[in-house]
């Protein structure tokens, strides 16, 4: 059970708390902490009734959230959000999305690409100032020193996932892309060990199989790194080694934006850790494709 202690001053030390008390907490506690960690805007920008239905959790344990992590109510916690996230920049329109729904598309309401160009700018400023370079560094490490990898995305993640594969194999030589559902899963898993790594990409709602492989690995002490929305998400808490990356948009779906961006940092330590190499490398393998006929040439 977890027990109060000294209140958190920034938004910073509540996550911190979260995380370090996250395995102790009440499965409605856990589920508000993810919408914590994950939607800090809304907290900022919303009263405790509307939280708690977004939350999908009782005002009551809102309430004994708080009070666990020494606030003397729901709005001195609001307060160190307000006081520590912009509220003036666009991380409030993923709040307020069912706004712009049937706003006409010249008016200000409407101004969907520049809400929408916005939000992403915001979102990439975030990633770039949470993640550390050293961080992405030790992943880069990771996957040089893997005997193989295996790349894990699932639903509207595959996407994603197909991009990230496809960019490692053009500088590593043993990387998978584990498609279908888990009993597939379960044959591209078979011959991994200790000495690969499996890089699992996944956001809420988490699909059901990353987390199955995620358990998988943890059982078998296969690495996993998670690029995941929570440093609490089912995924991340299995992961050696953990991204955290916004996905709040301007609609009804999650951004990926972020996630690129990621991809291109770790490739460019990569490329950078293995040097010249990686650029014969590169080449070798387009001249392979060239031959094989798989672009377009002018006649």
């Amino acid at each position: 059970m977890a027990t109060k202690t000294k209140r958190p001053i920034t938004v910073t030390d509540i996550q911190q708390r979260i995380e370090a008390e996250y395995p102790n907490l009440s499965p409605g506690m856990q589920k508000f902490a993810r919408f914590v960690l994950k939607e800090p805007s809304r907290i900022a920008l919303l009263p405790i009734r509307q939280v708690s239905e977004l939350a999908q959790v009782s005002t009551s344990t809102v309430i004994r959230f708080v009070d666990l992590l020494g606030f003397h109510g729901y709005q001195q916690f609001r307060d160190v959000y307000r006081i520590g996230l912009s509220l003036t920049g666009p991380s409030r329109y993923g709040v307020h999305t069912k706004h712009i729904i049937g706003s006409g598309a010249k008016n200000e309401e409407g101004d969907f690409w520049s809400r929408t160009t916005d939000n992403l700018v915001h979102h990439l400023v975030d990633t770039h100032k949470s993640i550390q370079a050293e961080e992405l560094r030790q992943i880069s490490a990771l996957l040089l020193a893997a005997r193989q990898i295996g790349v894990v995305g699932t639903s509207g993640i595959f996407p994603a996932a197909f991009y990230l594969r496809y960019v490692l194999s053009l500088i590593l030589d043993d990387v998978h892309l584990f498609e279908g559902r888990f009993s597939t899963f379960g044959e591209d898993l078979v011959s991994f060990n200790k000495d690969d790594l499996v890089f699992i990409i996944s956001f809420d709602p988490y699909a059901a199989d990353s987390v199955r492989i995620a358990q998988y690995c943890a059982q078998h002490s296969i690495p996993v790194v998670a690029l995941t929305d929570s440093s609490v998400s089912p995924v991340a808490l299995k992961a050696k080694r953990k991204i955290i990356v916004p996905t709040t948009s301007t609609n009804f779906y999650q951004t990926l934006v972020p996630t690129f961006a990621v991809f291109e940092g770790l490739l460019s330590n990569l490329v950078a850790e293995i040097g010249k190499e990686a650029v014969s490398r590169v080449s070798a393998k387009f001249r392979r494709k060239e031959e094989l006929g798989l672009y377009w040439k002018k006649p």
